[in-house]
């Protein structure tokens, strides 16, 4: 974990500032989504908000919500699209080479993740 439990006037969960090193992220640039975000919509869940920040070519997201006791709670973030050798990066090569691939290779993909997957 890389990163300050409170900054930025929030306090960042244990998966949040797991998140910023595996995408290498800073917590500060990861912050300006929330100092300064150029947007904030609803979240997917009820009570969560997307801030969003573009930083040259790239759009950054925090997820947050409100603790019990009125503080911000960041609860997740990432960049899009992901840093170069970023776990988030290999993700989306391996996306676009199952997206491509035909119906014996998608069968390989779904099997290789299968038997050979570390959770």
């Amino acid at each position: 974990m890389s990163g300050q439990r409170e900054f930025a006037g929030a306090i960042w969960t244990n998966h949040a500032l797991e998140r910023l090193g595996q995408r290498g992220l800073t917590q500060s640039l990861a912050a300006r989504a929330l100092t300064e975000p150029d947007e904030i919509i609803p979240g997917k869940k009820p009570g969560t908000h997307e801030h969003i920040k573009k930083v040259s070519t790239s759009k950054i997201t925090l997820i947050t919500t409100e603790s019990d006791e009125g503080k911000t709670l960041v609860l997740s973030n990432w960049i899009d699209p992901p840093l170069p050798g970023t776990q988030d990066a290999k993700k989306k090569q391996e996306w676009k080479k199952y997206k491509k691939a035909g119906f014996w290779g998608k069968l390989w993909y779904q099997l290789r993740q299968q038997l050979f997957s570390q959770k």
